[in-house]
């Protein structure tokens, strides 16, 4: 995704479950306010990178700050690697990313891991029928909601930050 404050979406995300927000805040603040939000609506954290580090640290190069934070809903993560006879483990655990995008304003957004799965084959073969995909993506989508709800009511959210799409 481009790095600058104007990005969005684009159409083709739309399917899988995009959601962004900005955040008018530190890079550290930002991250600590997103393992809040996505903690409080059941999640955990079973894994976090900064792909900005890493770059910097083996190349020398400079990118803007960039935190994933890992999040997991093993109610919803047990269903998805049942029906994908574990082929979705090389996706998990699903990503939030933050984003530098200006001195003080992060950029965070999520796809839809089981939308991914949707889009590269590897979701079971009718996932508009199947009850247990579509339990899994109501538990996930349901705890993403709310922990972008909670970004966006927080005094830190952008004024004029996109609406998230629905799931």
């Amino acid at each position: 995704m481009p790095a600058d404050s104007d990005s969005t979406f684009e159409e083709p995300f739309a399917d899988i479950g995009a959601r962004e927000t900005y955040l008018e805040t530190g890079h550290e603040d930002a991250v600590e306010r997103v393992r809040a939000a996505f903690t409080d609506a059941g999640f955990g954290i079973p894994t976090e990178f900064a792909p900005s580090e890493n770059i910097r640290e083996h190349t020398g190069e400079e990118l803007p700050p960039t935190r994933v934070v890992g999040i997991g809903n093993p109610h919803a993560g047990k269903i998805v690697a049942e029906q994908t006879s574990g082929d979705a483990a090389t996706l998990f655990p699903c990503n939030v990313v933050v984003q530098q995008v200006g001195e003080e304003t992060q950029r965070v957004y999520h796809v839809s891991l089981p939308k991914v799965l949707e889009r590269v084959d590897l979701a079971p073969s009718d996932p508009e029928s199947s009850e247990a995909w579509q339990e899994a993506l109501d538990i996930a989508g349901s705890g993403v909601a709310e922990a972008f709800e909670t970004l966006n009511a927080s005094e830190v959210a952008a004024a004029d930050a996109p609406a998230p799409a629905d799931d």
